[in-house]
């Protein structure tokens, strides 16, 4: 191999490693959300447990998934965070946390080993104990994985559900642990 071909590939290495490290940097991992002084009532119903949306002939159980990802994401948030399956059970608690799902797409691909992306859109209704609205967000949360092959399809639908509930659980906490208006109330809360 000559000098310069060498050269060539060393300058083409360096540059990729440059780049690579360059969007790590731009790209940090998320800061841990901020707690709340507040306590809240997660409310999930038997209803939005069960959600199963379905698209082109395929079902996602985005419900189940979302009631098992949703109360560990967002306990962190609030000094207490109790589950419930109706907004009259949310007792004394200070916030009302309502999700509900607007929409779900994804993308098809026509090869088992294309990338294809799923889309959990949630609605979220923060009512406070007088029931007046103190915050309503979209969530969006977003996963990629292959489709597979017949034999792997059903379980790389699975995970794609999962990956993508997961990512709207933790944007959610997120979310909540920087908005404004809970951010207000919470200091409210303390004085």
């Amino acid at each position: 191999m000559s000098a310069t071909r060498r050269c060539h590939l060393l300058l083409g290495m360096t540059i990729s490693l440059l780049v690579s490290f360059s969007a790590v940097a731009q790209n940090p991992a998320p800061a841990p959300p901020q707690k709340l002084s507040l306590t809240a009532a997660l409310v999930l119903t038997p209803e939005f447990c069960a959600t199963v949306t379905e698209k082109k002939h395929e079902k996602f159980p985005v419900g189940k998934a979302a009631c098992t990802e949703l109360e560990p994401a967002l306990q962190p948030v609030f000094t207490s965070l109790a589950r419930v399956d109706d907004t009259s059970k949310a007792g004394d608690a200070q916030l009302v946390l309502e999700p509900k799902f607007s929409d779900v797409g994804s993308t098809q691909k026509a090869f088992a080993f294309s990338n294809r992306e799923l889309t959990v859109l949630v609605d979220w209704t923060v009512r406070d104990q007088s029931g007046k609205v103190i915050w309503l967000e979209t969530v969006q949360g977003l996963a990629k994985r292959h489709i597979g092959n017949l034999y792997t399809h059903g379980s790389n639908l699975k995970h794609i559900v999962n990956d993508s509930v997961q990512d709207m659980a933790q944007q959610s906490a997120a979310k909540m642990s920087s908005a404004p208006e809970l951010l207000k109330l919470s200091v409210a809360s303390v004085k």
